[in-house]
């Protein structure tokens, strides 16, 4: 637990620096549904001031403008967030009574539940964001206000999910994030760069530092065959934290389908996690390399 507690007490100092002051103006909730990553938050700004509205921008402008307003932040955000279907892969691999885990493995290499929950390490976590969120109009002049966000986050759980069990583990996260979005008239980009560490109080598990990104887009109207028009990319890479050596890739290619006249999006990801024998340690320890294949069904209203 010492470094864990650690980590916790550099994320308190930090958060004591940014004091909410009684004339803070209200905040907002909001929340997502997703298959793979449900949640609530709770934002608001630290000070008196209004979120900056800065009119008709392009994503480079975004990043720009957040990047030299992101020394100071002025924005806080407080998230519970689950990950069902990751959880619902351990139910089922635990309660294989009737052998449903089982028969749902074509092969000893292929579990299809495996396949569909692979890349998700945690069952929930609790977040806390500081930074800056500002307020835009998309670059097409169509008025349509869109929202990015830049800064820190730090992120707690105190389990560990391994081929669908659960590895008793006290994690911290702590990550500098750039997270936002575009909404067109014909359609909606959004995108997330982050880089962080993540330390383990379980000895057998690595603590790593990593660099990920995420890019999506959606085109109603757009070709719904094309890739480009109605599609996303992810992509994490981790590092040792001690030696810097790979302990594993993570690479996943979205396709997406926009049903219009229910504003629903259904999304199919494909593509494959990484890991090396450097992630693990111990009873947990993979003799080899191993690269399981991720089919990721989803959809979004």
């Amino acid at each position: 637990m010492r470094k864990i507690n650690s980590f916790f007490i550099v994320i308190i100092s930090f958060c004591s620096s940014a004091v909410l002051p009684a004339y803070a103006l209200e905040g907002e909730w909001e929340h997502e549904f997703d298959p793979y990553y449900t949640n609530i938050a709770y934002f608001k700004t630290l000070d008196d001031s209004p979120i900056p509205e800065l009119g008709k921008r392009s994503e480079s402008e975004v990043y720009r403008d957040l990047f030299f307003r992101s020394y100071l932040p002025r924005f806080i955000l407080v998230e519970a967030s689950i990950n069902p279907l990751p959880v619902l892969g351990v139910l089922i691999k635990d309660r294989d009574e009737e052998g449903l885990y089982t028969d749902l493995a074509p092969s000893e290499d292929l579990n299809l539940v495996e396949v569909a929950t692979a890349g998700f390490e945690e069952p929930y976590a609790l977040s806390l964001f500081l930074g800056n969120m500002v307020k835009y109009e998309s670059a097409d002049g169509s008025g349509i206000k869109s929202k990015g966000f830049m800064g820190y986050l730090a992120s707690y759980g105190h389990w560990h999910i391994r081929k669908n069990q659960l590895v008793d583990d006290r994690w911290g996260e702590f990550e500098w994030k750039l997270k936002g979005d575009q909404v067109l008239s014909d359609r909606k980009l959004s995108w997330s760069f982050r880089f962080g560490f993540k330390v383990h109080d379980n000895p057998l598990i690595t603590d790593e530092f990593y660099v990920a990104v995420k890019r999506e887009r959606v085109q109603e109207l757009g070709d719904i065959y094309s890739w480009i028009q109605n599609g996303g990319v992810e992509f994490k890479y981790r590092m040792d934290r001690e030696t810097g050596a790979a302990i594993g890739q993570q690479l996943i290619v979205d396709k997406k389908i926009p049903i219009k006249k229910k504003g629903w999006v259904v999304s199919l990801g494909i593509g494959f996690v990484r890991d090396t024998p450097l992630k693990y340690k111990g009873n947990l320890l993979i003799d080899k390399t191993e690269t399981a294949f991720v089919l990721r069904p989803s959809i979004t209203f």
